[in-house]
């Protein structure tokens, strides 16, 4: 193979019909007070960044999980 490249276009209306989908899958589907069902989100992050989230986490009383939660919530403006 030469290792060149040839993009591949979307046949018309995919990329709407995937943001639809995931649109209408990131709305709550669960009655009130029922459980809510949880992603796992796995990210890379470099040894010293996480040696540092892990000790300011501790060092504020929170888990790391809790405070990527809210992050990503206020990011988002659900909060």
């Amino acid at each position: 193979m030469s290792g060149k490249r040839v993009p591949i276009p979307l046949k018309p209306g995919v990329q709407k019909r995937a943001e639809e989908w995931v649109t209408e899958s990131a709305k709550p589907q669960v009655e009130e007070g029922a459980p809510v069902s949880m992603k796992r989100l796995t990210i890379d992050v470099p040894g010293d960044l996480h040696q540092r989230f892990k000790v300011q986490a501790a060092i504020e009383g929170m888990k790391m999980a809790d405070l990527v939660r809210h992050w990503i919530e206020e990011w988002c403006g659900r909060n």
